[in-house]
């Protein structure tokens, strides 16, 4: 996999030096550490959602310990002791960088496609892209309506801020705002899985196609050099 990354990235290089504009370093590592940063967001969500999950059983334990005229008041205690309000704001975090490397990777895509005109490709990636994307905020906003109709609040930290502070003053609303963090948790660890397989063949694909483009150059040069090299030969003989 790391070879068909350099593959890529080398591409680039050469396409824009003969454009006579060579691509920078700086260009090339984020072209490079998109293909991480998905396992990277994968795993955080994982953690998000073992922390959610964590605390959801901490809040069972603590209806079952305390009386009801108390419970919410604890709760709101247990929130707060445990973090809980980051905890979402790092969910938050993972959908954003999501939405963001499709739309950097389908970018990539788009370039790929001006550097080499004559490349088709079997998929259209950065549809793919588009989709994946579409889908993912679909699966958030879908886990979200069940516990506000305005899952718009949740795009920007201030709306999710306020939202997880009225829910979160009862231990009922802290149990809907858990049951809809872990589903976003788990719905993102799968999402970003995908974007994995999606980034995969990607690097494939154009891998494959700058290795038969180089292909192809390479057999032209040889049959310059045999006709060239051929009429050079038959001067030097002549003379």
């Amino acid at each position: 996999m790391k070879r068909l990354l350099v593959m890529v990235a080398t591409a680039f290089c050469f396409s824009n030096a003969m454009a006579g504009a060579i691509i920078g370093a700086t260009e090339i590592t984020q072209i490079l550490n998109n293909f991480q940063l998905a396992a990277s967001y994968a795993e955080q969500a994982q953690q998000t959602a073992t922390q959610i999950q964590q605390y959801q059983a901490m809040l069972q334990n603590l209806k079952q310990m305390t009386p009801s005229n108390l419970l919410d008041q604890s709760a709101q205690k247990l929130f707060t002791d445990q973090n809980m309000m980051q905890t979402f704001k790092n969910l938050q975090n993972v959908v954003i960088a999501g939405q963001q490397t499709s739309y950097s990777l389908a970018n990539i895509d788009s370039r790929f496609k001006q550097a080499y005109p004559g490349y088709g490709g079997g998929a259209d990636f950065s549809k793919s892209y588009k989709d994946w994307s579409g889908n993912t905020l679909g699966s958030v906003k879908n886990a979200l309506s069940l516990i506000t109709a305005h899952s718009e609040n949740f795009s920007s930290e201030e709306g999710m801020v306020n939202e997880l502070k009225n829910k979160s003053q009862t231990a009922q609303g802290q149990l809907e705002v858990t049951q809809a963090g872990n589903q976003v948790s788990l719905a993102m660890v799968g999402q970003m899985q995908q974007l994995r397989q999606l980034q995969m063949a990607q690097a494939r694909v154009q891998a494959d196609y700058v290795a038969g483009q180089q292909s192809k150059t390479d057999h032209q040069q040889e049959g310059y050099d045999k006709i060239f090299g051929g009429l050079t030969s038959t001067r030097l003989k002549s003379q």
